[in-house]
């Protein structure tokens, strides 16, 4: 782990005293010793930087000021140190990751450092999460959303299934039951999601099936808002009522 810091303390000797403690951690990278608010703002402006250690108590802009005046969308952490404890429950209230009260020694920097640490693992892992979340979603992204073979197995072989040979596909509990001439198959997927990998050759007519309108033979209105599907292996499939709108606009009616 690298932590880029910065310490900002208008006291040279606080300053001093601060950064050799934090160079004894190698996991600290000590970039810059401030003096002022102004200097921070200034130098947060231009760098990374992922821990601060802010002395509240300044001439000019004071830490609190600085947390308040940060960037937009900054995700430092921050440390309050200062020698008066009444503004202890203010920088809590900042939302600060600790509060040194001066003088502190190295055990109780070394407490606030694992702290810091502690919150910056966390971080990572739910960037990577999100990092990986964001991956699946650009690949789901990418992938064509037109089937146009299934790969099915059956008793340890696999069997490929043109898109174009389906007459119908009927939902049966987990699986699509997709209908050839002279077979049908089980393929484990939703419906609503084949639905939409499909060319628009298929049509919905049905919550529970879905037919290939290459193999329909023909086609008649109900006159209940249904209508009655003949397809070319002798099959009639009739539509629902709630799919009538989309078949009569694939229909051109």
């Amino acid at each position: 782990m690298n932590i880029k810091t910065i310490i900002v303390d208008d006291e040279p000797h606080a300053r001093r005293y601060l950064g050799d403690l934090l160079r004894k951690d190698e996991e600290i990278e000590l970039l810059e010793e401030l003096k002022n608010g102004r200097e921070a703002l200034a130098y947060l402006e231009a760098h990374e930087v992922d821990l601060i250690f802010l002395d509240i108590h300044m001439p000019g802009i004071n830490g609190l000021e600085v947390m308040q005046q940060m960037p937009e969308g900054s995700s430092r952490f921050i440390v309050f140190t200062t020698a008066y404890d009444q503004y202890a429950i203010t920088a809590f209230e900042a939302s600060a990751m600790d509060y040194l009260l001066k003088p502190f020694d190295n055990q109780r920097l070394t407490k606030s450092l694992d702290r810091v640490k502690e919150q910056i693992e966390l971080r990572k892992e739910a960037d990577f999460h999100q990092k990986m979340i964001g991956l699946y979603r650009d690949f789901q992204d990418a992938r064509s959303p037109q089937l146009t073979e299934f790969v099915i197995k059956e008793r340890g072989f696999e069997k490929v299934i043109k898109a174009t040979d389906i007459i119908w596909i009927e939902a049966n509990s987990v699986y699509a039951e997709l209908h050839t001439q002279n077979e049908r198959h089980l393929y484990r997927v939703a419906l609503n999601l084949l639905d939409k990998q499909l060319s628009s050759e298929f049509l919905r007519i049905h919550r529970s099936l879905i037919l290939n309108t290459r193999h329909i033979s023909k086609t008649s209105y109900q006159n209940n808002n249904t209508y009655k599907f003949m397809m070319n292996n002798g099959k009639a499939l009739l539509s629902s009522r709630s799919y009538k709108a989309e078949i009569m606009h694939r229909l051109g009616e």
